[in-house]
């Protein structure tokens, strides 16, 4: 049995106690994990970076990951040109580049995120349309915030931490780099819960979006066909999960579509917010997975480069359809 405990802020919507979360452990102190600890006190020299300089920098960490990384290049390459059939080698090429280097730019990022404080990540993050959060949540509902793995991911949590919002994490092999990252995510004045994705209690979860609360959704990777559909993504077609789908039949919560992406002019993280998502669910399974792949394009199509397309998003494949990894 999975035995990851969940991360959450000293005061939370589930009332979950610090003795029942994750917490630091001496063992983190143990030869093993000297190396990281090496990386993390390198991370705190980053962080304190001025803000160009430390993108500047993540983008030569990205072009080095480009040109060494093959597999990982081979996979957004691929991806891309799954989606983009009518895009020439050239442009698939142009931006699996550009998406490295945003990729670089996010691992350095991820210093500020373990390192500062929440009031002070606020002030470098922007939403726009955040009043169709605040309208939905004074219905009395939950909702659940639907997004992708954008390169700034994390900054999209850190946007609305001053909401009550409860999310999951894929648990690190490192478990000082998993307690350290669980820890950005829900900052000790947040209001927040973080939950393994191996150990996510779906009952809990679906009583507390019948009240006030978020559930900041990543449902874009291809992780299984059980509880998934096959449906339109760009140019091709991938299997997409139907949970929120299921989320919705159980809660009648509002679904809003988000993304994070980082604007370059003005050195902020930018949470974009649509409408809420009209005619959900249906009657029809493969209808509502088309609707959450329509969500995805639009969101992904805000800054194409900053999608994570070195994802396997395409790893099952329809009857014939050749495997692209």
């Amino acid at each position: 049995m999975n035995k990851d405990k969940p991360f959450c802020s000293i005061n939370n919507m589930l009332d979950i106690k610090p003795s029942d979360a994750e917490r630091f452990t001496t063992d983190y102190l143990y030869p093993r994990y000297w190396i990281t600890w090496v990386v993390l006190t390198l991370s705190f020299f980053i962080n304190i970076l001025p803000n160009s300089l430390r993108v500047s920098i993540g983008g030569r960490v990205g072009d080095i990951l480009y040109r060494t990384n093959e597999k990982r290049r081979q996979i957004a390459s691929s991806n891309l040109s799954l989606c983009f059939k009518n895009k020439s080698k050239e442009e698939i090429d142009l931006i699996t580049r550009e998406y490295f280097q945003n990729l670089g730019r996010s691992f350095l990022d991820m210093s500020i995120l373990w390192w500062r404080s929440s009031s002070s990540l606020r002030k470098s993050c922007d939403v726009e349309n955040i009043e169709l959060l605040q309208q939905s949540l004074k219905k009395g509902k939950g909702v659940i915030l639907l997004t992708v793995h954008s390169t700034s991911l994390d900054f999209g949590g850190r946007s609305i931490s001053n909401f009550p919002v409860i999310s999951m994490y894929k648990p690190f092999r490192n478990k000082l780099i998993n307690w350290l990252i669980g820890r950005s995510r829900c900052k000790s004045d947040d209001n927040a819960v973080i939950f393994s994705r191996d150990n996510f209690p779906f009952k809990t979860l679906v009583k507390s979006l019948k009240e006030p609360n978020i559930f900041y959704y990543i449902g874009d990777e291809d992780l299984s066909l059980k509880e998934s559909e096959f449906a339109d993504f760009f140019d091709d077609r991938k299997a997409t999960l139907l949970t929120i789908r299921k989320l919705a039949q159980l809660t009648s919560c509002t679904i809003i579509p988000c993304i994070n992406v980082y604007d370059k002019s003005t050195e902020k993280y930018v949470t974009y917010m649509e409408d809420p998502v009209t005619d959900f669910p249906s009657d029809s399974p493969s209808k509502d997975a088309r609707t959450i792949n329509s969500c995805f394009e639009r969101l992904i199509s805000k800054r194409v480069d900053q999608y994570m397309w070195s994802l396997r998003i395409f790893q099952n494949r329809e009857k014939g359809k050749k495997y692209p990894y």
